[in-house]
């Protein structure tokens, strides 16, 4: 049997570094409004999280656990924030 957990936290990592790339990409997404990339991420995991269910029904897959929830959605923020701290900093000529 396969663990939902591993499944989770690599589509949450992707997530965050794929939302984390079309804000450097785009700035103007990262700005606010309606779907911050928080919201694009909370969004991301919780398709992951129901599909992951409909998958666990067939019993093909180790349930997944909160911690394992908390632990994916964290590390796609956390992802995402270094992408954007550490590449969107502009750099002054010297």
């Amino acid at each position: 049997m396969m663990s939902a957990r591993n499944i989770y936290l690599g589509v949450m990592s992707v997530a965050g570094v794929v939302v984390g790339a079309l804000v450097l990409a785009y700035p103007a997404l990262g700005k606010g409004g309606f779907t911050t990339p928080f919201t694009v991420l909370l969004v991301i995991s919780l398709i992951a999280d129901v599909g992951l269910m409909r998958v666990m029904r067939s019993e093909r897959l180790i349930p997944l656990t909160m911690p394992a929830r908390f632990g994916g959605f964290f590390s796609g923020v956390i992802l995402y924030l270094l992408i954007t701290f550490l590449f969107g900093q502009v750099h002054p000529v010297a």
